[in-house]
């Protein structure tokens, strides 16, 4: 009877923690991001809803490790209370606290050592939302390992920076190789040293290495080059271009403005001009009607 009674209580006490979604409304309800109101205005603008999904990615990319160990801590208590309330023993009793958390761990971290093993079907039903759950956290614990382990905006310019005077050494002195052995040959070419020689084949075989290193040197140093441009840098550029291009526009705006201008003034004056010398010429065609008289 004991047994029939608490596993009729089961369904009941796990919906219980349906309520978490009482914590995603607290987060959420009391994020700044959530109550300022020029920041909804901001996302409203750009489109950007200010959901749950967003403050959780958010503080993800804000607080990653404080976030993932506080999901993991939550999601192990709730899993081993959970495979503890619906799993039993060969003698009808819940097993023990200790049991479900190394049965929630071997699950969680998809391990299964095949020790505990659930034996209700409500146990392989929990046990199975935690081995997604441990498929999450994995997929989410490596997304941050690989961004706290890249190397940020300055530290690759202060890398490449390093890399790059390594690079300008290497290729002084592989210059300085070819101007020798080019020099070797030329000596050896005036001594009359046969071609087919050890020591005429040694310098030759310097000097292509030499060139080889050479061309491969600057090969490297424009991969650091286009390495050294990321997005941010190219978002600045754009934007930069644009600025550009904007006042360039206004200014053949105004330019046009001024040459219009010019344009009146010009015709303006063409036709003083041509009135003036309409007048000029009247005057002496009367002084000349006068004079004949």
């Amino acid at each position: 009877m004991f047994y029939f009674s608490s596993s009729n209580l089961i369904p009941s006490t796990l919906i219980v923690f349906a309520r978490v979604y009482l914590l995603c409304r607290f987060i959420m309800f009391h994020s700044h991001l959530f109550l300022d109101a020029s920041s909804r205005s901001i996302g409203y603008l750009n489109q950007v809803s200010m959901d749950y999904f967003f403050l959780i990615k958010a503080y993800l990319q804000q607080w990653p490790i404080r976030c993932l160990t506080t999901f993991c801590i939550i999601v192990f208590l709730v899993g081993s209370w959970c495979l503890r309330a619906c799993d039993y023993t060969s003698t009808n009793e819940h097993i023990s606290m200790l049991d479900s958390m190394w049965l929630f761990i071997e699950t969680f971290t998809t391990v299964g050592y095949g020790d505990i093993i659930p034996s209700t079907y409500c146990g392989r039903s929990i046990a199975a939302i935690i081995g997604l759950f441990g498929l999450l956290s994995t997929a989410l614990l490596i997304s941050v390992l690989i961004q706290k382990l890249l190397l940020n905006r300055w530290e690759k310019y202060v890398h490449n920076f390093v890399l790059n005077i390594q690079l300008e050494k290497e290729r002084k002195i592989q210059a300085a190789n070819i101007i020798k052995f080019s020099f070797q040959i030329w000596c050896m070419k005036k001594k009359n040293t046969s071609v087919c020689s050890i020591s005429y084949f040694r310098a030759q075989r310097r000097l292509f290495q030499s060139i080889d290193l050479l061309l491969q040197i600057k090969q490297e140093q424009r991969k650091l080059i286009d390495s050294c441009v990321d997005q941010i840098d190219l978002i600045s550029v754009q934007r930069n271009t644009s600025v550009e291009t904007y006042e360039i526009k206004e200014q053949f705006k105004i330019m046009k403005v001024k040459m219009d201008n010019m344009e009146e003034k010009l015709v303006d004056m063409n036709m003083n001009i041509n009135n003036i010398i309409n007048d000029i010429q009247k005057t002496l065609n009367m002084l000349l009607n006068k004079v004949s008289k």
